[in-house]
Order: C-alpha cells, then sequence, then structure tokens
C-alpha cells in the first residue's frame, strides 16, 4: 500500500511542476540602463554624428543633482559614464569644448561653420546634428 501511495504522490507532484513549470512563478525585469544611470536627470544636450568612413556616434549629456553623465553610442555598444568639460584651443580649428570621459576618452566639440562636430581623441571628426530628449530615449530603448 505504501509504494501504491508514493507513485500517486509521485506523479500528482511530476503532472503538477510540468504543467505549472515550477512551484513558484519568477519574475524576470529585464535592465533598463538608462532608467539605472539618468533617472531624474536633466538632459543638457545631445549630437548625432557620421564620420567620413560611415562610423556613428551618438554623444548625449544629462545632469543629475550635479554629477555630469554622458550617454555614448557607437551603433554597437552603449555607456553612461561620467564626464568632466573643459574649454581648450584646437590648431586648426580655435576654441572647442573638450569632453573627458573617465580619463581613458575624450570628444572635442566646435563648429565648422553652422555644422557641429564632434573630434574624438583618435582623431575621427564627426559631422553631428543634434537630437532632442525624445529621440534619444527612443534610442536608448533600443539599447
Amino acid at each position: 500500500m505504501k509504494k501504491i501511495i508514493k507513485m500517486v504522490t509521485a506523479f500528482v507532484l511530476a503532472t503538477t511542476v510540468i504543467l505549472t513549470g515550477s512551484f513558484a512563478s519568477a519574475k524576470v525585469h529585464a535592465s533598463n540602463d538608462a532608467a539605472k544611470y539618468i533617472a531624474g536627470a536633466d538632459f543638457e544636450a545631445a549630437l548625432h554624428g557620421q564620420s567620413n568612413d560611415g562610423r556613428e556616434i551618438l554623444f548625449a549629456l544629462y545632469d543629475k543633482n550635479g554629477e555630469h553623465i554622458a550617454y555614448i553610442n557607437d551603433g554597437m555598444t552603449h555607456v553612461y559614464t561620467s564626464y568632466t568639460q573643459t574649454q581648450t584651443t584646437l590648431k586648426n580649428v580655435g576654441a572647442a569644448e573638450k569632453y573627458a570621459v573617465e580619463g581613458t576618452w575624450e570628444a572635442y566639440f566646435f563648429k565648422a561653420g553652422d555644422i557641429p562636430c564632434l573630434m574624438t581623441n583618435d582623431g575621427t571628426i564627426y559631422a553631428c546634428e543634434y537630437l532632442d530628449a525624445y529621440t534619444v530615449s527612443q534610442v536608448m530603448q533600443q539599447d
């Protein structure tokens, strides 16, 4: 009799697991980098640029309670990171704003006539257009 009870119990337990998937449901929430890093931040400015060789960049700036946060997307990867901004002068360009990202990457913003440009520390120059906060948020949702 014990053997039959064990078999029936095992059958009911196995059926329950198979039909429900588990004993308790687990909720999985997708990671949202934007919510983690720039929630409550003020949008400052954003540029989308393309280089002569077809590379693209999206560079957006935010201020969160005095902390400067940059969103950088090169079409393949993205990062949210802190940055510092200083004024500088570039040879053959003139006045520019230098954005240093955690001491490893730099971008220089300047205008060539009416065209906003970014030049990265590897010498790549991107001809840019300004983006609004909504457009940048749409790109972030694709990350």
